[in-house]
């Protein structure tokens, strides 16, 4: 690294953009680094699928060194990278729906060996807890996730999955707060509806 810079280690987000912009090698590759692991969480919990997810990673990662003259520190350079990396699943997503098939992971929720967050959405029937820990209703939940439209699921990911106020959720995806409690809140009835359309056809997902 260049004597004049501190270890990247010590310096803000916002610091290591200014030296990557004025061209330092490395300063982008530190950020990357830096915002690898919780931007393959939330690429794995949009797409659910490794490969798709390194995929829109990568996108996520060319995309923000490429616009980085236009990061102004308006937003935590966190928060715009996230924004960067959702558009980027969406895309994703948008080109897996024109294929013939899209395989589903088949994990139950919770946390998985490689540490992924897989929970599902809370209160979608009573007993959900219970009913979480049963591998049949992990895939039905994860298929009732992938046929949710994508300004839902980008929603539902970033809150109930990722655990994002609703003030990050509105910069992220650029929406009023208003606007993403209601597409979460919709996000969640439509997955109750898809759940309870299951259970009732199947009763006896409900007996532990």
């Amino acid at each position: 690294m260049d004597p004049q810079f501190p270890p990247f280690e010590s310096l803000s987000d916002e610091q290591i953009v200014d030296i990557a912009r004025a061209g330092q090698l490395g300063a982008f590759d530190a950020l990357v680094r830096r915002h690898t692991p919780r931007i393959y969480n939330l690429a794995m919990s949009m797409m659910r699928n490794e490969a798709d997810a390194r995929d829109a990673m990568q996108d996520a990662f060319l995309n923000a060194y490429r616009r980085l003259d236009a990061f102004r520190g308006d937003a935590a350079f966190g928060s715009w990278l996230y924004r960067i990396a959702t558009n980027a699943c969406l895309m994703r997503m948008r080109q897996r729906r024109r294929r013939p098939e899209v395989p589903l992971q088949l994990e139950p929720p919770g946390f998985g060996e490689d540490g992924m967050w897989e929970r599902p959405v809370e209160d979608l029937a009573p007993r959900v807890d219970e009913l979480f820990e049963q591998k049949e209703l992990g895939r039905v939940i994860q298929a009732g996730m992938d046929n949710l439209p994508e300004s839902y699921q980008a929603v539902f990911v970033l809150a109930d999955i990722e655990f994002r106020s609703m003030k990050e959720i509105a910069e992220i995806l650029d929406l009023t707060i208003p606007n993403v409690k209601t597409r979460l809140h919709r996000a969640r009835l439509k997955l109750r509806e898809y759940l309870a359309d299951y259970l009732e056809a199947h009763p006896k997902a409900l007996v532990s």
